[in-house]
């Protein structure tokens, strides 16, 4: 269940460049006036992804499709996510509903993540992904002890993780991203989603812990038109560029945004992040990202800032062809390190920097001496 009471949650630098697609599912499980808020918080969601840049085809929205035509609605066809909120039902984008009504159920939200063929043959939309590609999930819905529920059935924890670990085995993703709102919504996860998988989730509350929703309009619409854990993460997204801001800063801010006040009263909800090996991802990445901050420094006759930061036009290509192939042999392949092809703007602007070619060559032995002290070729940072 979701708790509530009388009155008022990929994206790892989800456009960052990679090599492969970004897909995004987003589904309410609940249905009728009273679940209000976790409709909007899907169509809120869409709005957001689509302006940063997710492209409709490779968004998979479900939802029961009841509130915007509801004879409850007072605003027919508008369905607002905050009080006195704009439409996020139709604004800027329509949402398309791939699912509605009874075809909102465990079994074909499972199918539809994981590229079921037998859906797809019968017109339905599947994320259809490889291993190079990024998949986001956000479901909105109530919930208990290892269990979310849908509109006729309950999708259990032990399925949806079984999926999961299917789909890693398959290698149908690079990354994947699942943020979960319900009551007692860490459950699903905490004992079940294996360390490996490079699976990340967040789930609005702690094992055995109410959810809240929130946004409740006393007039107008009489009901709550959102669910708390989402109004902390659509509003991080919003003010924040994605190219630059981490999972982890984002669980942070959700963390720190555990409280809220509603019709006078006090509510407390624990977000729960699971799986570490993303936090170890990161960790790693902070690594290459010292290692090769600590190597422009001691770089001579260059400005470290510029090399670091700046966006120089390359036109030393001799010199940052050595360079970059000195990196990938003697440092960290490329092949097996996706996240330093990020690093190859420091290289461009160190080579800019360059004077004549024995600055070249002074840059490519020091390069050489730092690996060797500090990396090895067969490291994983990803």
């Amino acid at each position: 269940m979701i708790a509530t009471v009388n009155g008022v949650p990929f994206i790892d630098k989800l456009r960052e460049p990679h090599g492969g697609k970004t897909w995004v599912v987003l589904c309410a499980s609940g249905s009728g006036w009273e679940n209000y808020g976790m409709e909007a918080d899907v169509y809120h969601a869409y709005q957001v992804v689509r302006k940063h840049g997710i492209p409709a085809e490779n968004i998979i929205v479900m939802a029961f499709d009841f509130i915007a035509h509801s004879d409850l609605n007072p605003t027919p066809g508008v369905v607002i996510n905050r009080i006195n909120g704009t439409d996020v039902y139709k604004t800027p984008y329509e949402v398309p509903i791939n699912y509605k009504e009874f075809d909102v159920t465990p079994e074909q939200f499972l199918g539809l993540i994981s590229g079921n063929e037998t859906l797809e043959k019968a017109g339905k939309k599947v994320v259809k992904s490889g291993p190079n590609d990024r998949i986001f999930v956000f479901l909105d819905g109530h919930g208990g002890d290892e269990v979310v529920e849908f509109p006729r059935d309950m999708l259990y924890a032990k399925d949806l993780n079984n999926v999961l670990i299917e789909m890693h085995k398959q290698n149908k993703f690079a990354q994947l991203v699942f943020y979960l709102t319900a009551c007692e919504s860490g459950s699903v996860f905490a004992k079940l989603l294996p360390n490996d998988i490079n699976v990340y989730a967040v789930t609005a509350t702690a094992p055995g812990e109410l959810g809240w929703k929130a946004e409740h309009d006393h007039g107008k619409y009489d009901t709550w038109l959102a669910t708390y854990f989402p109004t902390q993460w659509l509003y991080d997204t919003e003010h924040n560029d994605l190219t630059n801001e981490p999972l982890s800063t984002q669980y942070k801010y959700i963390k720190e945004h555990n409280n809220f006040t509603m019709d006078g009263i006090q509510h407390f909800q624990h977000a729960q992040q699971y799986v570490t090996e993303l936090e170890g991802l990161l960790s790693r990445r902070k690594l290459m990202d010292k290692q090769i901050e600590e190597y422009v420094n001691e770089l001579p006759a260059i400005d470290a800032n510029i090399a670091l930061n700046g966006k120089l036009e390359l036109n030393n290509r001799d010199c940052y062809k050595k360079l970059v192939d000195t990196f990938n042999e003697r440092c960290y392949l490329f092949s097996k390190n996706s996240y330093a092809f990020y690093k190859l703007s420091v290289f461009r602007n160190i080579c800019e920097q360059m004077r004549d070619s024995s600055d070249a060559d002074i840059a490519v032995n020091r390069l050489i001496q730092h690996c060797n002290a500090n990396a090895k070729p067969i490291d994983s940072i990803v």
